[in-house]
């Protein structure tokens, strides 16, 4: 469970809590949706298919000022996305590099540069959404974390890639086998071991010793009426 106002991920397994961690999602121009699915797999060393939008809104901006920007950042240009022919960046005409017309797909290759880091964990939805590691742990550092495109990154994505699998019944040794090769591999989490993920939005709470928190209404959500409603009755049903 992911409290995006708390900026924490919790992990209950079979009713028993496992492990916490700090996440970061997304700021409030780029919001993490509300949302329920399950965790159906875990990717070691991923790739990184940037979504157009932050193509066009955050890379190809610096690779106008500057076409080493992909090369230095471990991207390739794949042709479309139905491709995986790779374009050399020197051959596409600087025309092409302009937001609104830039037809091919970046990709970043996996490794420490990587902004996925080194674990994604794959949750189906119609938002492609995910949870994953980063390559830029300092941030975590920060009391406020809404600071991604939408996708939650999480501190303690070692242990809860580990937690997953060993639930899923592999051991630790083939852990170890998977995070040690610079292969990327999608292991597939068991039909009956899938955890369910569930995105929540919650700024006020009472925990378990009975003191009352509350968190910083982030998107705004508590001052709209309908909002309010909406998110009692997610409550609830939870």
């Amino acid at each position: 469970m992911v409290n995006i106002p708390n900026y924490y991920m919790n992990l209950w397994l079979d009713g028993r809590w496992v492990m916490n961690s700090k996440v970061i999602v997304g700021r409030p121009s780029r919001q993490t949706p509300i949302f329920n699915s399950k965790v159906n797999s875990v990717v070691f060393n991923p790739y990184w298919n940037v979504p157009t939008s932050i193509t066009k809104r955050d890379i190809l901006p610096k690779v106008r000022r500057s076409r080493s920007y992909l090369r230095r950042h471990n991207y390739e240009v794949i042709r479309s996305w139905g491709s995986s022919e790779k374009i050399n960046i020197n051959s596409i005409p600087y025309n092409l590099l302009a937001s609104s017309k830039f037809p091919y797909r970046l990709r970043q290759k996996p490794g420490k540069k990587n902004a996925l880091g080194l674990y994604k964990f794959n949750i189906p939805n119609n938002q492609a959404i995910y949870l994953h590691d980063t390559s830029y742990p300092v941030l975590f550092n920060k009391h406020e974390r809404a600071l991604s495109s939408g996708c939650v990154r999480v501190l303690e994505s070692k242990s809860l890639a580990l937690a997953l699998l060993q639930y899923s019944g592999k051991s630790k040794s083939q852990f170890k086998l998977y995070s040690r090769s610079k292969k990327t591999r999608t292991i597939r989490l068991n039909k009956s071991k899938k955890v369910p993920v569930e995105i929540i939005y919650q700024t006020a709470w009472i925990n378990d010793e009975g003191a009352v928190n509350y968190r910083f209404d982030i998107y705004d959500y508590d001052k709209d009426p309908q909002n309010r409603k909406s998110l009692i009755s997610a409550y609830n049903n939870n």
